[in-house]
């Protein structure tokens, strides 16, 4: 038995945190998640897979555009050719409301489609039997711990459990209860970086295959799955299409500034990249070199230098100043800011991404909070210089 295991592709998502891209890049970004969905099909034929599990956030909001939807279901059309099911379930982003698809989902789409957890049977033309038990999202969010209504497992050759979330409010679990029902691997999705809970059974979130902003790096793409035996060995492929990457160059060699030109000129990529690049050992250039990189024209003009693959959204020094940076202000709006962190709503939006850790989520408790805010209050005091500080120096 083989099978391909993916989550999180966000779709309609785009590119986010980039203010001036090159048009002959924008072609490349406007068919990105187009090409990574093209990617997973091409490998699950060239793998000769029998099924594909979408564990979630397939698209990037529940009304997924209809240009969206169309290249989705040719895509489908072609497993549906080489008779490979798809088993799909819908996650908080584009949580299931169905006269949102315009066209029809693919006899060979399994949908999970309700908040009720469900098993679906099915046998690979080895004979194999195999179950795929899940459930989908109707609302942005699930309280409820849905790992409480899956069955154990019952009489196959391997049960899958196909789950999104893993903490409040995205249907809460911990390891020890997926382990109890038995299952011989769970299909995780809701986490965008690749992650593997647990080896026995395997318990993996896959990641988002594809980066939509500079956070999403080192990406494992998919996970194909091969049966040897009683056991399910897992290996990622990657499909994107387009990567973030931050390349740090050194310019203790350079002498003089028009000599960037031709040392920027030889970078290299083995596909179309988002380039954050750092100049490191820089003292040999003077303040010229961070007043150019400041007013935004050596990113410009770098931009000119480079391959046609390359997007430098980002240019920056990894030789900071070590004197405290002035601010313009009172230190008693560093009080009014501790009160806006202090906020329930504002401080879980800024730590978003390690609550949607499974691994960190129960350490984020309310004392967790206040020494977070206390530490914050003291950063921030160390680190700059304020009004009054800098009337006295």
């Amino acid at each position: 038995m083989k099978f391909l295991h993916a989550a999180d592709l966000h779709l309609d998502r785009s590119f986010e945190g980039l203010t001036s891209v090159p048009e002959h890049f924008q072609t490349q970004l406007a068919a990105a998640n187009q090409k990574m969905l093209e990617n997973i099909v091409d490998a699950a034929l060239a793998e000769a897979v029998d099924f594909i599990l979408l564990a979630g956030d397939t698209f990037h909001q529940n009304r997924p555009t209809l240009k969206t939807q169309r290249y989705f279901f040719q895509e489908m059309a072609r497993l549906a050719e080489a008779k490979i099911p798809v088993f799909m379930n819908f996650g908080n982003h584009d949580f299931y409301q169905a006269d949102r698809y315009w066209f029809a989902f693919p006899e060979n789409i399994q949908l999970f489609d309700t908040e009720q957890v469900e098993t679906k049977a099915f046998t690979t033309n080895a004979g194999e039997r195999i179950a795929i038990t899940s459930f989908s999202y109707q609302h942005p969010t699930i309280d409820t711990a849905m790992i409480e209504q899956f069955p154990r497992k019952g009489a196959v050759d391997f049960q899958i459990g196909m789950y999104h979330g893993g903490q409040m409010p995205y249907a809460p679990f911990h390891l020890t209860e997926l382990a109890a029902k038995g299952y011989d691997y769970w299909a995780l999705g809701h986490i965008h970086v690749p992650q593997v809970l647990s080896q026995n059974p395997y318990v993996i979130y896959p990641g988002t295959p594809q980066g939509h902003t500079q956070k999403e790096t080192n990406l494992a793409g998919v996970t194909l799955v091969e049966s040897e035996g009683n056991h399910l060995i897992p290996k990622p492929i990657s499909v994107e299409t387009v990567r973030w990457e931050k390349q740090t160059l050194s310019l203790a060699t350079i002498r003089q500034p028009r000599e960037i030109f031709p040392f920027v000129r030889r970078l290299m990529v083995d596909r179309p990249t988002l380039l954050h690049l750092e100049f490191s050992d820089t003292e040999n250039l003077g303040e010229e070199l961070a007043y150019q990189i400041n007013s935004g024209e050596l990113l410009e003009a770098l931009q000119e230098e480079v391959s046609q693959d390359i997007c430098l959204w980002q240019l920056t020094l990894a030789d900071l100043p070590m004197e405290r940076p002035y601010l313009a202000v009172d230190k008693e709006l560093v009080d009014q800011l501790i009160m806006t962190y202090q906020t329930p709503e504002i401080f879980d939006e800024l730590l978003s991404d390690l609550d949607q850790n499974p691994q960190l989520h129960h350490l984020m408790d309310q004392e967790f909070r206040a020494d977070t805010v206390t530490l914050l209050k003291e950063k921030m005091l160390q680190s700059y210089r304020f009004r009054r500080d800098a009337d006295v120096d």
